[in-house]
């Protein structure tokens, strides 16, 4: 089973699994995944979705009046830890872990010494950069692999299942695996260190949702 992920506007985790083996979520439930039926028979395509992802780091590039690539250059291409400020990236509302259209982002932590370097690393960047994509890899624990045609993945895997209806071929004879351009593997150090923010983190959504405007 591979997990997919892409950071664009949103960030989209998602998974294809066999329909016994789905997990079904009702419209109430907390820290839910999308369930959705595949155009292959049999086979679920499961996914949760953060709306502001890259959104974020266009956000705040237009409020800082900065080309978002410029701001990303001090970072360098890796950091060993969390940032000491926490980001919760509702900007417009959120739609999973939390199905709430009302939740608002918010910067926690902010101190005299907070520069623009600890923001900018709290927002990301997308998928094609090797710095998120090293981050993405700490935090999760697992390698990341950025792919070839990655870019518009999206209208390639719908031009395969045209290609599928068409002409009645097998979905193993025309999706087939796209080729690995560089791995990311989790560093330990960096593991265990986001891990501490992680757990900070989540605690913020409960604690701020009265506040959301």
């Amino acid at each position: 089973m591979y997990l997919g992920m892409d950071v664009g506007t949103s960030g989209v985790k998602a998974v294809l699994v066999n329909e016994a083996a789905a997990i079904v979520a009702t419209a109430t439930c907390e820290l839910a995944v999308h369930a959705f039926c595949h155009a292959l028979g049999g086979l679920r395509h499961q996914m949760g979705v953060m709306l502001s992802a890259g959104a974020s780091l266009a956000w705040l590039a237009r409020i800082l009046g900065t080309p978002d690539a410029k701001l990303l250059l001090p970072l360098g291409k890796v950091v060993d830890r969390s940032s000491p400020v926490r980001f919760l990236p509702y900007l417009d509302g959120e739609r999973r872990p939390h199905n709430d259209a009302a939740a608002a982002g918010a910067l926690v932590g902010l101190r005299s010494a907070t520069g623009c370097q600890h923001i900018v690393h709290l927002v990301g960047g997308g998928s094609r950069s090797a710095l998120w994509a090293q981050i993405i890899a700490d935090v999760r624990g697992i390698p990341v692999h950025r792919v070839e045609q990655g870019d518009f993945g999206a209208a390639l895997g719908a031009a395969r299942l045209g290609k599928l209806a068409a002409t009645g071929a097998k979905p193993a004879d025309v999706c087939g695996r796209p080729r690995r351009l560089a791995t990311f593997a989790p560093r330990a150090s960096a593991v265990t260190a986001y891990d501490d923010g992680y757990a900070q983190w989540r605690e913020l959504y409960p604690a701020l949702k009265e506040f959301s405007l």
